[in-house]
């Protein structure tokens, strides 16, 4: 086995960080301080904003690379069964520091790359990683989960959708389960299927689209596009936003001004 030998001043830890809540994560780390107050650098630390909620605990020192590897992968697979346990693998994923760092070398660089990844060359292992991240997910474990989601950012959703790579562009599963037949509202199963719920709130009169109460609204002036005496003359002569239609010249839909200016015209995903 190749061992390779490490500068005597370097420290290389096996740490755990704990959150005050009792979950923490298990890692390596390559250092020359052993006090540098480094807690990690995996997902489940890095979603952490409030990082004086961590604390991290030195658990055993190694001597080799190739020990500390070792010692983090019997570590980990001890604890990955925990609820507590934040690691998302079972197996030692982190890298040295410094010049030991694999990528620092062209030839490491070159073998995670297009048909030189390895996990191109491991099938089986591609699968068995696909499967540990829905394990994740199921467990609620994965960054894609929760409130620290990327597209639970504005910022991400607006760049997803700009790129055309947006979930609801590419796979929205409301169209693909309407066209596999497996939507929850089909069959006749929708909320208002045959126009019943919205009967019911124009007969109660809470309906906000309803064209009798839309009506009675604006006669009493408690519409709400009813305020100032310039929305009223616009209703009167048909030229409210929300009366006048245009078409978009890029997807060809008719919708409302305000809609257009919104989603259509130099806004358009289509165009």
């Amino acid at each position: 086995m190749r061992v390779i030998m490490i500068n005597k001043h370097m420290k290389h830890i096996i740490y755990k960080t704990t959150h005050t809540n009792g979950k923490y994560y298990i890692g390596r780390h390559s250092t020359d301080n052993i006090d540098d107050g480094y807690i990690g650098s995996g997902i489940w630390v890095s979603q952490i904003k409030d990082k004086s909620t961590l604390s991290r605990e030195v658990i055993v020192e190694a001597n080799t690379i190739d020990e500390l590897i070792s010692l983090e992968e019997k570590y980990i697979a001890e604890h990955i069964n925990n609820e507590l346990c934040m690691n998302m693998s079972n197996a030692s994923t982190g890298f040295a520091t410094g010049n030991l760092n694999p990528m620092k070398n062209s030839e490491s660089v070159k073998k995670i790359s297009g048909e030189d990844h390895w996990l191109s060359k491991n099938p089986t292992r591609k699968k068995e990683i696909s499967k540990r991240q829905k394990d994740a997910v199921l467990q609620g474990k994965h960054n894609f989960v929760g409130e620290n989601a990327p597209m639970k950012k504005p910022e991400n959703r607006k760049a997803a959708s700009e790129r055309l790579t947006h979930r609801n562009l590419t796979d929205n599963p409301s169209t693909r389960l309407s066209a596999e037949g497996k939507h929850h509202w089909q069959d006749g199963k929708s909320p208002n299927a045959g126009g019943k719920l919205n009967k019911k709130l124009i007969e109660e009169g809470r309906h906000n689209f309803g064209t009798e109460f839309n009506n009675r609204m604006v006669a009493e002036g408690k519409n709400p596009w009813v305020g100032p005496a310039g929305n009223l003359k616009m209703l009167a002569e048909g030229n409210h936003p929300s009366q006048i239609k245009m078409t978009c010249e890029h997807c060809n839909k008719t919708v409302s001004k305000g809609m257009y200016a919104r989603w259509h015209g130099d806004n358009c995903k289509h165009r």
